[in-house]
């Protein structure tokens, strides 16, 4: 079966997104300037207004939620025991945002968006964090049973994302408490493991007192 080549326009394309993405993940849409991006695609500074009509439309192209998708779906097979999969996700999900040999762009341009919002913040509810709430209130819900309020295990999702997230967003002060602070493999281990027995606790909690 024969391979069709890419033609240039094409490359020229792909390159501008791959750059693209790295520069919003490490600059934000603010800080994130065309010529940048185009320098580091070895592209022409007329090629994003060519291929995508400007930055903004660029960023909206660039967001592929598909790694954080692909998160979602490995976890719902991985174990029957809904502790083991809420475990097992924030392990996967803080290397997605914290390890930078094996971020995902996506999400931490997901998480600059949440701290400093764009219009490209609507694209990034839809399709990245309103499955990642359902997901995850699914999980939520299996753990602690049919007795807790949809208002409650809401909060328990937001809790569990909100630790760690704050890991992401709070890092230039974290490190400036510990100056020694590196988000090594094994210091994003010992933090989703953390986090993990955290939530666990505090979701065993709330399942007892609404009995």
């Amino acid at each position: 079966m024969s391979v069709v080549a890419k033609s240039a326009s094409e490359q020229t394309r792909e390159r501008l997104l791959d750059a693209a993405r790295e520069v919003f993940s490490q600059c934000g849409f603010q800080g994130a300037t065309v010529r940048e991006i185009c320098r580091r695609a070895d592209a022409n500074v007329a090629a994003v207004n060519y291929h995508f009509g400007g930055k903004d439309a660029l960023l909206a192209e660039a967001l592929n939620f598909a790694p954080l998708r692909a998160l979602q779906e490995d976890n719902v097979t991985a174990d029957a025991c809904p502790r083991v999969r809420l475990r097992l996700f924030i392990h996967g999900f803080l290397r997605m945002l914290l390890d930078e040999k094996n971020a995902s762009a996506q999400c931490q341009i997901m998480a600059r968006e949440l701290a400093d919002p764009t219009p490209a913040l609507d694209k990034i509810v839809r399709e990245a964090i309103a499955p990642l709430h359902t997901y995850l209130g699914t999980v939520v819900r299996e753990i602690v049973g049919a007795t807790v309020s949809e208002a409650d295990c809401r909060r328990g999702v937001h809790s569990i994302v909100g630790q760690c997230m704050y890991y992401r967003h709070s890092q230039p002060v974290l490190q400036r408490l510990r100056p020694k602070l590196n988000y090594t493999p094994k210091e994003i281990e010992a933090i989703a493991q953390h986090i993990a027995e955290f939530s666990l606790a505090g979701l065993a909690q709330l399942a007892i007192t609404s009995r």
